[in-house]
């Protein structure tokens, strides 16, 4: 490097760090400017669209900024939660109603009434593996298809959320094109019973990362009260 090159490297490192210095030494005395007012009237900044512009309007403009980015957050938390509270109002209404299901019919038609209806999830499936008694066949797996289910996505829970290949779906649903994600939640109390599908158009909706309390809940419940139903079906 020659003398010349150094000499400006020295300077350039001399005014990086002078800079650097009156940075911290502003951060660290906000009050800097109340008592030197004239040097605040001199400053200026460059704004793309505006031109030259006073500090004091670019603070306002940087706050503006975050105050309208603040309202945004604000209604989209205020958006969720009138989401949660539509899923949470859901669920409890669909609970009672199960409650007073004497057959699997019923059942079916109050998940539907639910998912579909309530809360915008256009397939739902209801399915049994190994049912003592003759079912309908919207309630049964044909051969041992549901194997390839149980050893694909319930390897370490008995609650799967997410995507789902072409061919899975088509074991599930009747409109499986339009299934972007589903939610399958064994039922049982070793998952032995059946299985619970529901499914939604928005790839998103579904996800291994999300909270599936409520799910967990209906799973419980749907678990006591089936065999109940099945057996009621059989002594018929």
């Amino acid at each position: 490097m020659s003398n010349k090159e150094e000499h400006l490297a020295q300077e350039l490192d001399t005014t990086a760090l002078d800079a650097e210095l009156v940075a911290d030494y502003l951060r660290a005395n906000p009050d800097f400017f109340d008592h030197f007012p004239n040097v605040l009237q001199r400053l200026s900044l460059k704004h793309q669209q505006d031109g030259s512009v006073s500090l004091i309007e670019r603070q306002q403009r940087v706050l503006r900024d975050k105050v309208t980015a603040l309202e945004d957050e604000i209604t989209a938390l205020m958006g969720q939660a009138q989401r949660n509270e539509q899923i949470f109002r859901g669920y409890s209404e669909l609970y009672c109603q199960l409650f007073k299901c004497e057959n699997l019919a019923e059942v079916e038609a109050c998940l539907q009434a639910t998912f579909r209806e309530q809360l915008g999830l256009p397939e739902l499936a209801l399915k049994f593996f190994d049912s003592p008694v003759d079912l309908p066949e919207q309630f049964t797996f044909t051969a041992d298809t549901h194997i390839q289910l149980l050893s694909r996505r319930f390897e370490n829970d008995s609650v799967y959320l997410g995507r789902l290949t072409a061919e899975e779906l088509k074991l599930l649903f009747r409109e499986e094109q339009q299934i972007k994600s589903a939610a399958l939640v064994l039922l049982g109390e070793r998952g032995e019973l059946g299985m619970l599908a529901v499914g939604s158009r928005d790839p998103l909706h579904f996800d291994p990362t999300m909270d599936f309390l409520l799910i967990t809940q209906l799973q419980h419940l749907l678990s006591v009260l089936l065999p109940r139903l099945i057996a009621n079906s059989r002594a018929d």
